[in-house]
Parts: structure tokens; C-alpha cells; sequence
């Protein structure tokens, strides 16, 4: 399977009609909402396990809720 978005990196299920449910990093990869505890450095950030890049939780959805 892909591991480009709209495919989550860890789990691989295809989010395609939930892409705001995504954390993307800037290497193209993305990381479901589920999968992204896995990979959680702390309560704000989490570690990409494709380039290793620290990502924000929260500034790395597609779509923030304000």
C-alpha cells in the first residue's frame, strides 16, 4: 500500500474523504489522528518516523479549528 498522504504513514488506511483528520509533515507523509499517539513526543509535539522533523500537533493539521 501508499504511504503518501491521503494515507496515513503508520496505519495506511486511506483517509481520502477525511483529510482534516491528518497531521502532515513537510517530508509528504501523514499521520492519522489514531496513529498520531504512537509518535507523540509530548502533549504539543510529535516526532515525524519518516524524517524524524519535530512537528506541533496542532499546526501540522490541514485544518485548524480556531
Amino acid at each position: 500500500m501508499s504511504k503518501v498522504p491521503p494515507n496515513c504513514y503508520i496505519c495506511n488506511k486511506n483517509y481520502a474523504d477525511s483529510v482534516d483528520r491528518l497531521h502532515y509533515c513537510i517530508c509528504d507523509i501523514a499521520i492519522c489522528d489514531k496513529c498520531i499517539n504512537s509518535v507523540k513526543k509530548s502533549g504539543n509535539n510529535w516526532i515525524c518516523p519518516k524524517c524524524k522533523n519535530v512537528n506541533d500537533v496542532e499546526k501540522s493539521m490541514l485544518f485548524r479549528i480556531k
